[in-house]
């Protein structure tokens, strides 16, 4: 550049000096130093005829496109369009004929973008250039003698450099990273005597410490070994060809020994082992397609030494999933994706070759429906399905016939009725409630289909403890039972001569024997008439004649049944006041 300017002054003036040449008695001379009849060159002169600008269209395209300025008739700047798009974009400034100074401005903004300073020589001194046009100077350049020796950018525009790069002979000799503009460094790469990457050292978490240790030869990556906990062991180590990997092994425990082993072609993985559960047997074995994806995986999943799960992929998306689920040898469940999705999966748990249950996911891949063949007769039986991945319903065939004897209704995955056909008439006669305050589970019976059940139970803890019987389907029950919480009967409540009410009360003992019963004939809500058993036998009868709720007559009755005594209170003071013993009466004072 140098030469080029230096040659481009002195022809200018010699063509100036020629003889015949109008300088001499003209302020302006055009030229056409090329003979191709266009004007390439207009020199400017003061009144004195010195020289003080020239104007030169380097490339014929008859625009000036650079202008060349004097003082004393030497050199003190020159302007060049060097795009030739009509705008000047760099600038040289001369003293005593020396280039000190070179400013390029962007094509774009016309701002400077490089500034370039030089020594007495004419060397390359410094040069400070904006990469990212935003008005700051980010990249230094420091020259001794015209060679580089040091280098600096600033990549976050914070006004600091963190990108130090030193040079001996030109070329690179050390190069220092701070991307973060902590103070701490994240890269140092070192180079040969050739300028080439001998080793680099990594901190690939950011936190002070180096971790990543890159080696090359002849400039080109050979291997990289990880210390990610900086324990002085290598939990990774990547081997490399012609810049790209071809083997990666890691120590995925960290107890000094690799278990996963990783090969590669063309830089991506088509081969991949893994020691899952650190026994120093492989377990994962996994095949990759030419773009990297996994294609094939092979696993085994307890440690057996057998494969029991194969993944199959295409385009790195799974496509169908076979696994043995009990450890027997054989293969029964196979799921197939679609998508990359789940979208159905089988298990043939008699391995007949025939799936016994076949789930099928929705678009998010939640259950939707469930067919099972649960008596393994090769029919399907049992059907389930499901809202927002939820149970919302199962059905079943119980008797094999085709139709469906048995719906389970379930809200937030909680069962909370069933209903039962028992006949295969079409009729669900038997209904039973999950959630019915008090109970775990009511079950009602309607045997006729009248909406009006004959039969409840009611169940606490699986255990009866409530049953109401309606024979006549009125809707109000004619029998209830009470049982405590081992399930044993210890009332019950029956209408017996009245027609709207129970009108008999029962009670019984540990043994479910009947011991008292109480009854009211009268309607009026309160027991007039008490019976008491010993061992299924009355053995007393009280009665409240004159409805004052206390008994004011007893009968006294023999293992036979047959009365044997009637005591009568006359006065209703609560003690007989008549006895009547058989064949025979006695008064009582």
């Amino acid at each position: 550049m140098k030469r080029l300017i230096s040659l481009l002054i002195m022809l200018s003036m010699v063509a100036l000096l020629l003889p015949g040449s109008a300088v001499a008695r003209k302020d302006i001379s055009e030229r056409d130093t090329n003979k191709d009849g266009l004007i390439d060159q207009i020199a400017h002169f003061d009144r004195r005829g010195k020289i003080i600008k020239i104007e030169i269209d380097s490339n014929a395209d008859e625009v000036m496109d650079r202008f060349q300025y004097y003082e004393k008739e030497q050199v003190v700047k020159v302007e060049r369009d060097t795009n030739h798009d009509g705008r000047i974009d760099c600038r040289d400034y001369f003293e005593a004929e020396k280039r000190i100074r070179q400013e390029r401005s962007s094509s774009d903004t016309g701002s400077i973008v490089q500034i370039t300073q030089f020594d007495s020589q004419e060397l390359p001194l410094k040069i400070q250039k904006d990469t990212t046009g935003d008005g700051l100077f980010d990249s230094f350049y420091h020259f001794k003698e015209g060679k580089l020796i040091l280098s600096t950018k600033d990549t976050d525009s914070d006004g600091k450099p963190n990108i130090w790069q030193t040079y001996q002979d030109d070329k690179p000799l050390l190069r220092r990273v701070d991307d973060d503009g902590d103070g701490r460094m994240e890269k140092i790469i070192s180079y040969d005597m050739e300028g080439l990457p001998k080793e680099s050292r990594h901190d690939l978490d950011r936190d002070g410490r180096m971790d990543a240790f890159r080696s090359y030869r002849s400039g080109v990556l050979f291997d990289e070994k990880k210390d990610l906990d900086h324990d002085g062991m290598y939990e990774i180590i990547t081997r490399f060809k012609d810049d790209q990997p071809i083997e990666q092994q890691k120590d995925a425990n960290k107890d000094g020994r690799f278990d996963f082993i990783t090969q590669f072609k063309n830089g991506k993985p088509y081969y991949q082992e893994k020691d899952t559960n650190f026994d120093e047997k492989k377990d994962v074995f996994i095949h990759f397609d030419a773009d990297g994806y996994a294609e094939r995986m092979e696993e085994d999943t307890r440690h057996t030494g057998r494969i029991d799960r194969i993944r199959t992929y295409r385009g790195g998306q799974p496509v169908k999933v076979v696994y043995d689920a009990d450890g027997d040898g054989f293969k029964e469940v196979i799921t197939l994706f679609k998508a990359g999705k789940a979208c159905r999966q089988t298990e043939d748990r008699n391995q007949d070759g025939k799936p016994d249950i076949t789930i099928f996911f929705n678009a998010k891949e939640e259950k939707q429906r469930v067919e099972s063949d649960t008596n393994l007769n090769g029919k399907i039986d049992t059907w389930e399905y499901y809202k927002n991945g939820r149970l919302a319903r199962v059905e079943k065939d119980e008797e094999g016939n085709g139709k469906i004897s048995l719906k389970i209704f379930y809200k937030n995955e909680k069962k909370y009725r069933l209903i039962r056909d028992k006949d295969s008439d079409g009729r669900f006669e038997v209904t039973q409630w999950f959630d019915r305050p008090e109970w775990s589970m009511v079950m009602e019976l309607d045997s006729d289909g009248d909406k009006k059940p004959e039969g409840r139970y009611c169940y606490k803890e699986s255990v009866l403890r409530l049953k109401e019987i309606d024979e006549d389907s009125d809707g109000n029950p004619d029998l209830i039972e009470h049982y405590n919480a081992q399930g044993k009967l210890f009332k019950s409540q029956e209408k017996h001569e009245a027609v709207d009410r129970l009108d008999t009360t029962w009670f019984y003992n540990k043994a479910e024997e009947a011991i008292r019963a109480e009854k009211d004939y009268t309607g009026d809500g309160r027991v007039d008439t008490w019976y008491y058993y010993h061992k299924g036998n009355l053995t007393t009868v009280a009665e409240d004649t004159n409805v004052d709720g206390k008994p004011d007559m007893w009968e006294e009755y023999d293992e036979s049944e047959a009365i044997v005594k009637r005591s009568k209170d006359l006065n209703f003071d609560g003690k007989p006041d008549l006895e009547e013993s058989a064949g025979e009466q006695v008064n009582s004072e």
